[in-house]
C-alpha cells in the first residue's frame, strides 16, 4: 500500500507556494490575497458585496465606535464578513 504522505506534502507546498499578493483599491484602501484568492482581507473597503455570498455585517455584531471598512472573504467570496 502506498504512503499518502506525498500528496500531502505535496497539496500543503501548492497552498503554501500560491502565496500572498497586496493592491491598491479603487477606494484608497489595500486588498491583501492569501491562498491563491481563498482568504481576501480588504482595508478600507466601503464596496458592496455580490449577491451570490453569505454576508455578515460585523459591526451589527461587535457593535464598534463605527465603521472600519474591513472585509474579509473566505472560500473565494462564498462568505464575506465585512464592517461597514
Amino acid at each position: 500500500m502506498k504512503s499518502k504522505l506525498p500528496l500531502a506534502a505535496t497539496l500543503v507546498l501548492v497552498l503554501l507556494a500560491s502565496g500572498c499578493a497586496t493592491r491598491n483599491t479603487g477606494s484608497g484602501g489595500k486588498e491583501t490575497t492569501l491562498l491563491g484568492g481563498a482568504i481576501t482581507y480588504s482595508k478600507d473597503s466601503f464596496q458592496p458585496t455580490t449577491a451570490a455570498t453569505v454576508d455578515a455585517d460585523t459591526s451589527k455584531i461587535i457593535g464598534k465606535n463605527g465603521p472600519s471598512g474591513s472585509k474579509t472573504t473566505l472560500l473565494w467570496g462564498l462568505i464575506t464578513l465585512r464592517d461597514y
